[in-house]
């Protein structure tokens, strides 16, 4: 007879973990049985914490993934808009300082919020957390439980 318990919560759908009912321990269950059984509980909740964190970063993971194909998708829009700015401003400065200064000025400030921009971009990634907290947080609990703490 087996019992479905669903995992601690967590930000993504989780997975339902199979858990065996056991028969209540009897009042003449020697060491043996009772260490066996402690085991038993303590190797389901071992996998099932791994179950849990590998969800978790999973769940990240596709977050992650969701969101730099849309930035991907922007980027490309973008990217004509500005290719086609740039060219209007190439023409617009050619009236005053000549085609080939006016692309240079173009290209230079062009480059430089470009720069500035990857440079803040890189920054917010590095602050992305794909690493399961709430499973290690559960995990670290579980073994201070377990230590008597």
């Amino acid at each position: 007879m087996n019992e479905t318990l669903p995992l601690r919560a967590s930000p993504a759908p989780t997975t339902p973990v199979s858990v065996a009912a056991k028969p209540p321990l009897r009042s003449d269950s020697s060491i043996g049985d009772l260490l066996r059984r402690l085991v038993d509980d303590l190797l389901n909740l071992v996998r099932s914490e791994l179950r849990l964190a590998s969800g978790e970063v999973r769940a990240n993971v596709v977050g992650a993934l969701g969101g730099l194909a849309v930035v991907a998708a922007g980027a490309m829009l973008v990217s004509v808009a500005m290719l086609c700015l740039l060219g209007a401003g190439v023409a617009f400065l050619a009236q005053s300082v000549g085609i080939v200064d006016a692309a240079l000025i173009v290209a230079g400030t062009a480059i430089l919020l470009g720069a500035g921009l990857i440079y803040v971009g890189v920054g917010k990634l590095r602050t992305t957390q794909l690493a399961p907290r709430r499973s290690v947080a559960n995990l670290r609990r579980d073994v201070d439980t377990l230590k008597g703490d």
